[in-house]
């Protein structure tokens, strides 16, 4: 499996050989997620450039998240990926004359931050690229919800605002981005719903106050700004500008935002 997606990528510059090889193994269940951690970690032949810990942990993000971004069905396994590099306390490799202590997910973060700046950047080129975003969008409420990472909710509640409090937007773009949202609401909605503003970290205060074009209430997360957001997606719904598919992932998010509100967990198919 997943032949022709690797051999589209065999020339760029994050995929080698010694690390291509398990991780297609890994995401077609050939091997086991240990086994491909460990195989994973070992530092790469350093054929055309000298191996650094930052080459090493470039190019393996990027695998993990361009599989993310395209082959969506293989997310849950990534997160078991992710949560077993940071599981393997004995791990601290040399990768030429840097060590990596892979307990930290070193760099993660960083990386996930760049790509997510740059797909949402991208997300109107094209549907391919529109895509994208709705996957890492469900990816990243799966990592922020599994506790892999320092990734928070707060990326997927910024994600509903700016889909449901804006106006003005094309069909296209609403309905992309109320998709992204629907992402979060039905892998991170609950944790969302249980947002607590005085445990949100100083870093992000002034991002969640910001005040939006449609939303007249508290600025910060509130049980009401979330049944706002559940009447806008009603409205998008009703909408005669947006297809049936973004109806039906609507629909999905509402239903998961009314078993969340009973103090159930959201049925995700």
């Amino acid at each position: 499996m997943y032949e022709e997606w690797f051999k589209a990528r065999e020339h760029e510059q994050y995929v080698e050989a010694t690390e291509a090889a398990p991780f297609q193994a890994f995401l077609s269940r050939i091997i086991s997620t240990e086994e491909a951690t460990k195989q994973l970690i070992l530092p790469g032949s350093a054929s055309t450039k000298p191996e650094t810990a930052s080459r090493k942990l470039w190019r393996l993000w990027t695998l993990v998240f361009d599989a993310a971004q395209e082959l969506p069905e293989t997310h849950p396994i990534l997160v078991d990926l992710v949560r077993e590099f940071r599981e393997r306390a004995d791990a601290h490799l040399k990768y030429g004359s840097d060590t990596i202590d892979w307990t930290d997910a070193p760099k993660f973060d960083q990386n996930w931050r760049d790509t997510h700046d740059s797909l949402e950047a991208w997300r109107e080129n094209s549907p391919e690229e529109s895509q994208r975003w709705i996957n890492f969008s469900a990816f990243s409420a799966r990592v922020a919800t599994a506790n892999i990472s320092d990734l928070d909710t707060i990326w997927g509640f910024f994600t509903i605002r700016d889909a449901l409090e804006a106006e003005g937007q094309s069909p296209a773009l609403l309905s992309m981005d109320v998709c992204a949202s629907a992402q979060w609401i039905l892998y991170a909605g609950k944790a969302i719903y249980q947002t607590k503003n005085s445990h949100v970290s100083e870093h992000w205060k002034i991002d969640k106050s910001q005040k939006t074009a449609l939303w007249k209430g508290e600025p910060g997360f509130s049980r009401q700004r979330w049944a706002f957001w559940k009447e806008r997606l009603h409205q998008v719904e009703l909408s005669t500008s947006v297809s049936e598919e973004t109806k039906t992932i609507v629909r999905k998010a509402t239903k998961a935002m009314n078993a969340i509100e009973a103090g159930k967990a959201p049925h995700v198919v």
